[in-house]
C-alpha cells in the first residue's frame, strides 16, 4: 500500500515524489516513459544548475534525488482503475497497485481524468490553487493542471511559473526556454 502514487515520470512528478518522500511518505512514481523533457537537448534555465544537461540527463537527476529520499520510481502505464472508498486501486501492465492518493503529473493525457471523471478546462485538469481536483485524494501537478507549460521548472517555484506567463502575456504565445 502506497500513501502517493505519482503518476507520470517527468519534472513534475519527479519533483512531486522528492518532497513527499522527505515528507516521510511512502510513494511510487509510474513512469511511462513519454517526458515531454527527453527530446529537449539542452535545458538552461533549471535553477542551481551551472552546467546544460539534456533533458534526459536532467529526468535523470530528478529519479535519482527522488529515490535517494525513499520514492521508488517504475516503469508503467495506467489500465484501469477503482476506488475501494479510501483506496484507490490502480491497474497497471505489471499487476495492481494500491494507493492512498493519486497525483496526476501526466502532460495532456486525457485518459485519467476520463477514468476518474475528472473535471477539465480545455486539456487541462481543473484543480484549485494548491492542485486539489474535486475528487477527493487525487490531485494534478505540472502541464496537467496547465501550470508551467512545457518547462522543466517545477523546483523554482512560483516565481519562474509567473515570469513564464509574464513572457507568453507579453509575446501573445506560449513561451519556451529550452533547446529542442
Amino acid at each position: 500500500m502506497w500513501d502517493v502514487l505519482v503518476v507520470g515520470g517527468g519534472p513534475a512528478g519527479l519533483s512531486a515524489a522528492l518532497f513527499l518522500a522527505r515528507a516521510g511518505l511512502k510513494v511510487l512514481v509510474l513512469d511511462g516513459g513519454r517526458s515531454k523533457l527527453k527530446g529537449v537537448s539542452r535545458v538552461p534555465n533549471f535553477p542551481g544548475l551551472l552546467e546544460e544537461p539534456s533533458g534526459e540527463e536532467l529526468l535523470d537527476r530528478l529519479k535519482a534525488h527522488a529515490e535517494r529520499y525513499g520514492a521508488e520510481v517504475k516503469p508503467g502505464t495506467v489500465k484501469g482503475i477503482r476506488d475501494l472508498g479510501g483506496v484507490f486501486e490502480v491497474e497497471t501492465e505489471e499487476g495492481t497497485v494500491e494507493a492512498e492518493r493519486l497525483l496526476l503529473c501526466t502532460h495532456k493525457d486525457p485518459t485519467l481524468p476520463s477514468l476518474l471523471g475528472l473535471e477539465r478546462q480545455g486539456d487541462f485538469i481543473h484543480t484549485d490553487e494548491k492542485g486539489r481536483t474535486r475528487y477527493p485524494r487525487v490531485y494534478a501537478a505540472g502541464v496537467a493542471r496547465g501550470k508551467v507549460p512545457g518547462h522543466a521548472i517545477v523546483s523554482a517555484g512560483d516565481g519562474a511559473y509567473v515570469a513564464v506567463a509574464l513572457v507568453s502575456d507579453l509575446r501573445g504565445e506560449p513561451y519556451k526556454d529550452h533547446t529542442t
